[in-house]
């Protein structure tokens, strides 16, 4: 299988960290950032590395962005060379952009101009917690093209049905992807006929709405 190409641009603890996530998938990855010691301490660990200005024109260019599947910019403590970037690699013809905000206001100006999306990380670690307090049966929630991955644990009302029972597919547009049951190895639903039990965890898919209203209460 061919490796996606990805450039990330600003190498501060975010860049920098998502540069070294996406080599050990077995990306290609190309990191650019203009501190020496930075680009230094990630050499070995990515595919190219390379000192320069990415807020310059020229060297914007030369790295002939287009390739990339994805370029990710991590500068968002020096915004001007953010915008500067983004505004240059639309203009060399990036596929897609992904760009880090600090606040709601940049993120709103990065969208604007052009970015294909906007990262804000402590506000989505924020957000996940709250959605994991505040809902008694849903661990995690990740929304992906308007729907909805989910790690849920199987409130006692569900407890000691079976998936054919529950119909949960076609009554709620939900499916039940994988199940863990305590003390056992994470596997794949292979039997509408399986009971599930309070407290089995399922990984789930469907609309946001509907995983909520099936999972929020017990």
């Amino acid at each position: 299988m061919a490796k996606n190409q990805y450039a990330v641009f600003g190498l501060g603890s975010f860049g920098a960290k998502l540069a070294v996530e996406l080599g050990k998938a077995g990306n290609t990855v190309v990191i650019v950032d203009i501190d020496r010691q930075r680009v230094d301490d990630l050499r070995e660990k990515v595919t190219e590395a390379i000192i320069a200005d990415v807020s310059n024109e020229e060297v914007v260019r030369e790295l002939n962005v287009a390739k990339f599947d994805a370029v990710i910019l991590g500068m968002s403590s020096h915004f001007e060379d953010q915008v500067l970037a983004l505004t240059l690699l639309k203009q060399e013809g990036a596929r897609k952009v992904l760009a880090k905000a600090n606040t709601a206001i940049q993120e709103r100006i990065l969208y604007r101009l052009g970015a294909d999306e906007v990262i804000q990380p402590e506000q989505d670690v924020a957000e996940r917690i709250s959605r994991r307090l505040s809902m008694a049966n849903i661990t995690d929630l990740f929304e992906f093209k308007g729907s909805a991955f989910a790690e849920v644990s199987v409130p006692a009302r569900m407890a000691g049905k079976s998936l054919r029972q529950l119909d949960l597919r076609n009554r709620c547009n939900v499916t039940v992807l994988l199940m863990h049951k305590p003390g056992c190895p994470t596997e794949t639903i292979l039997s509408p006929d399986t009971l599930l039990e309070k407290g089995d965890q399922l990984t789930v898919f469907g609309s946001r709405e509907s995983i909520l209203k099936l999972f929020k209460e017990n």
